[in-house]
């Protein structure tokens, strides 16, 4: 096989694992790792641990290309960097519509601080009505359960996050390598 034919394999590979995860195929291996690495944290827990997903090994073997090892370096530390938290949140059986009612103007006064003080990015509501969506501007998944469990819903056992550490999507500096002559 040629370099230029190796480097069409390789360049194959990974159109494949990037339009994977754009386009969600790889979900079931994500499922997979949800299910042996949880970070799902309630309001009424005590502490939160933080935990990291395991980096995926054909991934980052694919990014060892000895023609351009600081590229490799780069994506190596860029898996292993978590820039945000994706917080994902599910109300409980206590969050009846009665018993939010009288909480909400103060969960939105509190989650509009958060958000002005740069700790939360973004903040949706779940398209199904089931709960609330946060990016979070923070690094560790423990802040970010301790900030939640402080917001009046959390303090009322009314909603439960998962917590979802997220970071560059470090597969694209594959792109950065030079062809192989």
């Amino acid at each position: 096989m040629s370099a230029r034919d190796s480097h069409r394999i390789q360049v194959a590979l990974l159109c494949l694992l990037v339009g994977s995860l754009i386009f969600g195929a790889a979900g079931d291996a994500q499922a997979r790792l949800s299910a042996t690495h949880p970070v799902s944290l309630s309001a009424s827990e005590p502490t939160a641990a933080a935990t990291a997903s395991p980096p995926v090994k054909g991934l980052i073997a694919m990014s060892d290309d000895k023609s351009s090892t600081s590229i490799a370096a780069e994506m190596k530390a860029a898996a292993a960097l978590t820039t945000k938290v994706l917080a994902i949140g599910s109300w409980t059986p206590k969050a009846t519509p009665e018993a939010r009612l009288p909480i909400m103007p103060f969960e939105a006064r509190d989650t509009l601080r958060l958000q002005l003080t740069g700790k939360i990015d973004e903040w949706f509501a779940k398209a199904d009505g089931s709960g609330a969506v946060f990016l979070m501007n923070v690094t560790d998944p423990a802040e970010a359960h301790r900030l939640l469990e402080k917001l009046p819903l959390g303090q009322a056992g009314m909603m439960t996050f998962e917590l979802i550490p997220v970071g560059p999507l470090w597969p694209l500096g594959l792109l950065l390598r030079e062809p192989v002559q």
